[in-house]
C-alpha cells in the first residue's frame, strides 16, 4: 500500500466497503488538505474584501483627525466635542481590530462563536458613521422602524458594515447624478419591518440609478461601475454575510430613479417588538 487513491476508488461508497483496498489516515489527511487549499484560495478574495472594509474605519478615524485639528486651531469649541472625536478614532480602531480578527479566524479555520445583531441599532450607528459623507452630498436620511428590535444571527459590526456598504453606494449613486447636473432633493430612505418571524429592510435611494442586468452583476466579484475609486466587492461582502445569517439581499431598478437594496433575514428570536 502507496498510500494513493486506486483509480477506480468509489467516493460514494460507504468507508467500510473500501477499508480492504484503501488507506483511510491518509485520505483523511487529503480531505484536509484539500479543505486548507479550497480556504487558500477564496482568502486571496477575502484579502481583498479585508481591504475594502477596513478603507471605512480607516476613512472615519482620517474624518476625526482632521475635525480635531480644526478644533485645536479654534479653542472657543467645547471640550465635549474634541472628546467626541477622540472617542470616534477609538471607536473606529476597534471596528478595523474585529474586521481583521474575523478574517484571521476564517483563515485558520476556527469557527466563529455564535453572535447576535439588532439590525435597527446597526442601522442608526451606520447612518451616524457615514454621516461625514452624507452632509458634504447634503443628503437627508429618512428611517423608519430603526428604533424596533429585529435581532438577527450575525454579529453587530457585520451588521453594521453591512449597512455601511449599502449606504456608501447610495451616497456614490446620488453623487453621480449630481455631477450630471440634478439639482433635485437627494434622500436615502431605510425602512425596516418585523412581520412573522423575519426582519425585512429596504434602503432605497434618488441617485442615478441602474439597470436590471447591471443590478444583477453588481453581486459578482470585482465587477464594478466605478473603476476609478471601487474594488466591487461592496454588495458581494453583504450577500456573503447575509447569507450565513439564513438571509437574502436584492438589488432593483428604482421606479424612475434610483435604486433599492431589500434585504430579509430570520429573526434570531421570535416576537420581536418595538422598544
Amino acid at each position: 500500500m502507496n498510500g494513493s487513491i486506486p483509480a477506480n476508488f468509489d467516493f460514494g461508497a460507504p468507508l467500510s466497503a473500501t477499508c480492504s483496498d484503501f488507506d483511510v489516515p491518509h485520505a483523511k489527511q487529503l480531505l484536509e488538505a484539500l479543505a486548507t487549499r479550497s480556504r487558500l484560495a477564496d482568502l486571496g478574495e477575502r484579502s481583498s474584501a479585508l481591504v475594502h472594509e477596513l478603507r471605512q474605519p480607516l476613512f472615519s478615524i482620517a474624518m476625526a483627525n482632521e475635525n480635531m485639528r480644526l478644533m485645536l486651531a479654534h479653542p472657543e469649541l467645547s471640550r465635549s466635542q474634541l472628546e467626541r472625536a477622540i472617542e470616534r478614532i477609538a471607536e473606529q480602531v476597534q471596528r478595523a481590530q474585529t474586521i481583521i480578527d474575523r478574517t484571521l479566524a476564517y483563515a485558520s479555520g476556527r469557527s466563529r462563536d455564535e453572535s447576535t445583531a439588532d439590525l435597527g441599532i446597526a442601522a442608526r450607528q451606520a447612518i451616524e458613521f457615514m454621516e461625514p459623507v452624507l452632509e458634504a452630498a447634503e443628503i437627508a436620511v429618512q428611517e423608519h422602524g430603526t428604533d424596533m428590535v429585529a435581532t438577527v444571527g450575525m454579529c453587530q459590526i457585520e451588521a453594521e458594515q453591512v449597512f455601511v456598504n449599502i449606504l456608501r453606494n447610495a451616497a456614490e449613486s446620488i453623487e453621480l447624478r449630481q455631477q450630471e447636473g440634478w439639482q433635485g432633493a437627494p434622500r436615502i430612505l431605510v425602512d425596516i419591518k418585523v412581520e412573522d418571524g423575519t426582519v425585512r429592510c429596504e434602503v432605497s435611494d434618488n441617485g442615478a440609478g441602474l439597470t436590471d442586468a447591471t443590478a444583477a452583476l453588481l453581486f459578482e466579484p470585482f465587477f464594478t461601475t466605478k473603476p476609478q475609486t471601487g474594488t466591487g466587492l461592496g454588495l458581494r461582502i453583504c450577500r456573503e454575510a447575509l447569507e450565513r445569517a439564513g438571509g437574502t439581499v436584492r438589488l432593483v431598478a428604482g421606479e424612475g430613479e434610483g435604486a433599492r437594496v431589500e434585504l430579509e433575514l430570520p429573526l434570531h428570536f421570535s416576537g420581536g417588538s418595538g422598544r
